[in-house]
């Protein structure tokens, strides 16, 4: 039996979490008291004797943490975090972006589904029920109130009825003309102490002991997000880089940006919402793409560090696929918050740069179409180096690594590439922005219905054939398929 547990629970093991940058070296091992932070959660949450057989971590949050529903997000936030005043506003104005994100996401799924005025409507009841939180109702909430705000903050019987009809219309799928009977929804767990976040993390480990090492790493203490099961716990600060050791400092996410920490919550939330709908029928470079994007949608630009999404037994994503990386995971270098990728912030959706970076790979040996195809990496060291589509999809699985210099460079090239694809797919793949806004909708309604039957195994890939009538890659893209139409018109953009 004890075997059979731990067969069931492996794939369900927090796996590898995101990065702070820059990345702090990882301390000496056995500094983390792994056994002893677990503990004391334990302690603390009245969890002494519960072993793996009884722990249900679901209901561990709802007694403990403040909890609201938020449609297609269950929302946690420990009771004592919103004690400070200034926690209590950011725990307000993040509920308010999670419901942004979901209105935006149904009003882009309407031409296909049709008008979806009732969950919009009940969106609408939730946040203006949201809007008049008061920051003192927070700050007094105990844990001897109901920590479901729906119950200890004022809230109009219409109120809860709007709360629960949207949660119920996310779930089923509404947006995507699905009706799931048996969806849960996607746990989001804000933890604005890195320390709470790491004790939560270590308790995992004492009690899934089966999974432990992958609770109990090394690096522990440099992660700012991870999973638990299906819920979504994430660190609402940066590691501290001249303290990289101490749980108990860190440093604030807005001290470069004023809206950095919204962005990656709002950005990991996103790829929870498509982890509910998709699994792993949608391409991680898509996926990636679109979260940014949902960024840029809701605050002008993109001022989020992380990208990838930690699911089943892999690396995040930007690992799980990079042409010319390791498809099975691997370590790559740390992104680069001051990369000149990100100069313009993520403005133009980074077309521009990569549009110059197209024009800076051509050569006059090089046909048109090889042209549109090359781009150019650059290296403080090393100086240029050209690279070469396919970057998208299968076709681009076996590609080499460009040289360690200008590792840093692709990376950086490739997150505003896929970036840029997935606002092609939005507005440029089907000619007119209308009929490829209509196109995208399909794709997303597709990949969702396939992901939702059992008899359905199309791939991405074949989803994609089924929708454009043309294939996402090719050996030499070009006028065939999508990436080559993507190529064209970045050219345009510069």
């Amino acid at each position: 039996m004890k075997q059979l547990l731990a067969f069931l629970l492996a794939p369900l093991a927090l796996v590898l979490a995101a990065w702070a940058l820059p990345r702090p070296a990882v301390p000496v091992a056995g500094e983390v008291d792994f056994e002893k932070l677990a503990n004391g959660f334990a302690l603390d949450n009245n969890l002494v004797g519960i072993d793996e057989w009884d722990i249900d971590f679901r209901e561990i949050l709802n007694k403990g943490y403040a909890h609201v529903a938020l449609g297609i997000y269950d929302v946690y936030y420990p009771v004592p975090g919103l004690k400070d005043d200034k926690n209590a506003a950011m725990f307000k104005e993040l509920c308010l972006h999670l419901l942004t994100v979901q209105k935006q996401w149904m009003e882009r799924m309407e031409p296909s589904v049709g008008k979806l005025s009732d969950p919009l409507d009940d969106l609408e009841t939730v946040e203006k029920w949201i809007d008049k939180w008061k920051t003192s109702a927070l700050t007094k909430l105990s844990k001897e109130d109901s920590l479901n705000l729906a119950e200890s903050i004022k809230t109009s019987d219409k109120q809860k009825e709007a709360i629960t009809n949207l949660q119920a219309s996310m779930l089923r799928g509404d947006s995507l003309g699905l009706n799931r009977e048996e969806a849960e929804s996607s746990p989001l767990i804000l933890m604005p102490s890195r320390y709470e976040f790491v004790r939560l993390v270590c308790y995992a480990g004492l009690v899934f002991e089966d999974s432990r090492d992958a609770y109990w790493a090394d690096d522990l203490h440099t992660w700012i997000e991870g999973t638990i099961m299906d819920m979504r716990a994430i660190a609402l600060e940066y590691v501290d880089p001249d303290n990289p050791a101490d749980l108990k400092r860190g440093r604030p996410m807005n001290d470069k940006h004023k809206d950095e920490l919204q962005q990656h919550v709002v950005q990991r939330a996103f790829l929870s919402l498509l982890r509910n709908y998709y699994g792993d029928r949608i391409d991680p470079a898509l996926a990636v793409g679109l979260a940014i994007n949902v960024d840029i949608d809701v605050f002008g630009k993109d001022h989020a560090r992380l990208e990838g999404d930690p699911e089943g037994n892999s690396t995040p994503a930007r690992e799980v696929f990079v042409p010319g990386g390791n498809p099975n995971g691997g370590t790559l270098p740390a992104l680069s918050a001051e990369s000149p990728w990100r100069e313009t912030e993520g403005e133009f959706r980074y077309l521009k740069k990569l549009a110059i970076s197209q024009e800076n790979g051509n050569s006059a040996s090089e046909d048109s179409k090889e042209k549109l195809r090359s781009f150019a990496l650059s290296s403080a060291t090393a100086g240029a180096y050209v690279v070469r589509a396919p970057f998208l999809g299968s076709w681009a699985y076996d590609k080499a690594m460009p040289p360690q210099d200008f590792v840093g460079d692709y990376l950086e090239f490739f997150r505003a590439y896929r970036t840029g694809f997935a606002e092609f797919l939005r507005a440029g793949a089907s000619g007119s922005a209308r009929q490829s806004e209509k196109d995208f909708a399909k794709l997303m309604i597709e990949m969702a219905a396939a992901n939702a039957s059992e008899d359905d195994e199309r791939t991405f890939e074949e989803i994609i054939l089924a929708v454009y009538e043309a294939p996402l890659s090719s050996a030499e893209p070009g006028k065939d398929d999508l990436e080559g139409r993507f190529l064209k018109w970045l050219k345009t953009k510069a």
